[in-house]
């Protein structure tokens, strides 16, 4: 995520200081202040953690600095909180129910019937949401979810709650895994199962899940998360060049970027433009920023959005001349 960000604040023309929190809420505070004190124009901050949207929001108030969220949204209580603060200029993600039935609704349409859920905190909004979404769909299409091993936050708790409700559940054919971790764990106890015939699906695209996708051990696996700092950073520079962006009732927006799956035969070319490369093009960011499009508005983003799908994506690249018709149309894209 920080190479999106990095690669839009280039294409855009701005200057970049980059800091690392290190999941510790002391350091976020040190971090906001150390940039204000620097002098910055604006913050796109990573919303890890709901309970540090308000921190965010209170400093970069006193201080007059614009900022903008991106990858996991507040919650509807906390976006109302949030545009109390005319320096809070918007978020950009998904929404994490939306996830968990995107990659559930794709288990249940290749006719799995039996999984189990490998999750994370059992109080964590985040994989509750993805849980929720996930069973919601699967049921829908017909499976069962026969348990959930929670509170998998490191990837020895997945292979403990794997093996344990394997146990249980030898005979599962899908296992999801709501995280990158959970899913490094989950990886790890099949390739030491032999007994089982389940396939896994997951949601996040952190390396291990990507070499499980290359490998064929897991099945397919969703995230939007590399391109929500893109659109974040583009929303900021809006506002700091005076052509603020705002929703129909002209509050912040909120715009949610679609989940996307990624199946196993796309993992080579899902590297090649995601992870090595850019999946928007420079030109395509600088379209949605008033210095090249004077019209841009937020329907703008809504529009580039909505069509947006690795399928759809590697389309624009073949126009763009990166991949021929041939390729694609060899791993049945047309």
């Amino acid at each position: 995520m920080e190479k999106a960000f990095t690669d839009t604040a280039e294409a855009l023309g701005v200057d970049t200081m980059i800091v690392n929190d290190e999941a510790s809420v002391e350091n976020v505070s040190q971090n906001l202040d150390n940039m204000i004190s620097a002098g910055v124009d604006g913050i796109v901050f990573f919303g890890v953690s709901e309970t540090l949207f308000p921190v965010i929001s209170q400093k970069c108030e006193e201080a007059k600095v614009p900022f903008v969220l991106y990858d996991h949204m507040p919650s509807d209580d906390e976006l109302e909180l949030l545009r109390e603060n005319p320096y809070f200029k918007g978020a950009v993600g998904t929404r994490d129910l939306g996830t968990g039935r995107n990659i559930g609704e794709h288990a249940a349409s290749l006719g799995l019937k039996d999984a189990i859920i490998i999750t994370g905190g059992i109080t964590d909004p985040t994989h509750i949401a993805r849980v929720d979404g996930f069973t919601e769909a699967f049921e829908s299409g017909g499976g069962t979810i026969h348990g959930v091993g929670w509170d998998a936050t490191e990837v020895a708790d997945a292979i403990t709650k794997t093996n344990d409700l394997l146990t249980a559940y030898p005979d599962v054919d899908c296992i999801y895994a709501s995280s990158g971790g959970t899913a490094s764990g989950v990886i790890e106890t099949l390739q030491h199962r032999d007994d089982v015939n389940a396939v896994i699906f997951a949601t996040d695209l952190d390396p291990d899940i990507l070499d499980g996708l290359d490998d064929g051990i897991v099945e397919a696996a969703n995230g939007a998360h590399w391109i929500n700092p893109n659109f974040a950073t583009t929303l900021l520079v809006n506002a700091i060049l005076g052509h603020e962006l705002t929703d129909e009732n002209g509050d912040a927006p909120e715009v949610i970027v679609p989940v996307m799956v990624l199946p196993s035969e796309l993992v080579e070319l899902y590297d090649r433009f995601w992870i090595q490369s850019k999946p928007f093009s420079d030109k395509e960011m600088q379209n949605l920023v008033v210095t090249w499009n004077e019209d841009v508005s937020l329907q703008d983003y809504i529009d580039l959005l909505n069509d947006y799908t690795v399928e759809s994506r590697l389309k624009q690249k073949e126009k763009e001349g990166l991949i021929s018709a041939e390729e694609l149309e060899e791993l049945g894209i047309k």
